[in-house]
């Protein structure tokens, strides 16, 4: 890891914030983010878009950013040879300019004198030769207003839209893509993605059946995703109306309806029954928000946000939590007594 990307990692930490908090706030996609944390220069745009997204991630962060900067262009140099090529050749350029456009007035003028004594020549017979104003949707009418062009046939191409999407997933922890595009860690508050017609949402989670399903976001959309146990059918909702079952759905239950929020559905008995949870041995409780990632012991990440304050969860025994505001968060191991993991502001890694 680069420091750049080392420094960014801990004053993100150190704020309680998530890469996807940052994402909505810079208006700089998430995998941009992670990349430059961790110094994965091949994964960033070109050079000058990703200094630019340094400089906004660093005042972002109420960090100076030139000390970052400058450990980037040690790391990525700028192409060298294109600037000393401009500083040689400018000096000779002015001198062979002037003389140009001295030859191009001189042109001009010729011309105009001409075309003068040629109209003065023909009398009054100049209307016969005049242009003819463009009409209808011809070039310099205004595209798009219907009025003037023949049929109807002239369009016009509207300008890229921004939406919203915010996709909320049960259990939690999902990984949420769209298009290919990582969205990062269920719940996505509020993403903001270009408006179209058709594009492919993508929710994965380890030990919980994919979805994959083409959504329209021409709108802001705010969607319910429940995730079912491996080789049964998971659901997508919409917050005002069903959307549609996700993958694997079968005959029956493709008409049963969608909106039930446990994804078990009440049509036709052939939906998977829901499966209770588990009894938690890690319970966690916030007394205040803190950013918090819980990986399980391959290293998975089972859940990653900032819950707000009152907020109860449980996992499993072998999980690592990692928080950037310790006090906030206490941790009572198979019933027994909850404490702390540590101080106010304190980033702290721990594994239960």
């Amino acid at each position: 890891m680069t420091s750049f990307g080392a420094a960014l990692r801990q004053a993100r930490e150190g704020l309680g914030l998530s890469t996807q908090d940052v994402a909505l706030r810079t208006k700089i996609r998430g995998d941009y983010l992670r990349a430059l944390e961790d110094g994965n220069l091949a994964a960033l745009p070109e050079r000058t878009f990703a200094r630019s997204y340094l400089t906004r991630y660093a005042r972002e962060l109420g960090l100076d950013p030139q000390p970052l900067l400058s450990d980037f262009d040690r790391a990525l140099p700028a192409p060298a040879g294109s600037s000393a090529a401009t500083r040689v050749t400018t000096p000779v350029r002015p001198a062979r300019r002037s003389a140009a456009l001295w030859a191009a007035l001189a042109a001009g003028a010729l011309l105009i004198a001409g075309a003068a004594a040629y109209q003065f020549t023909r009398g009054g017979n100049g209307t016969q030769t005049a242009v003819t104003p463009a009409t209808g949707a011809s070039a310099g009418a205004p595209a798009g207003t219907g009025s003037s062009s023949a049929g109807g046939a002239a369009t016009t191409t509207p300008a890229t839209q921004t939406v919203r999407l915010t996709v909320k997933v049960v259990p939690p922890g999902a990984r949420v893509f769209l298009d290919n595009r990582d969205l990062g860690t269920a719940p996505v508050l509020a993403f903001p993605v270009d408006a179209r017609r058709q594009a492919e949402l993508r929710v994965e989670l380890q030990g919980r059946e994919p979805l994959r399903q083409a959504v329209d976001v021409s709108r802001s959309r705010d969607l319910r995703v429940t995730l079912s146990p491996s080789g049964t059918t998971s659901v997508l909702t919409d917050a005002a109306r069903p959307v549609t079952t996700g993958t694997k759905a079968t005959g029956t239950a493709s008409g049963t309806p969608a909106d039930q929020g446990s994804g078990a559905g009440t049509g036709t008995g052939a939906a998977p029954k829901p499966t209770p949870a588990p009894a938690s041995a890690v319970k966690v409780t916030y007394s205040g928000p803190s950013w918090t990632r819980v990986t399980d012991a391959a290293g998975r990440i089972v859940f990653e946000g900032t819950p707000p304050a009152g907020t109860v969860k449980g996992f499993p025994k072998g999980v690592t939590i990692r928080t950037g505001n310790a006090a906030a968060v206490s941790v009572s191991v198979s019933g027994g007594p909850s404490a702390p993991l540590g101080q106010s502001g304190q980033v702290v890694t721990r594994t239960f």
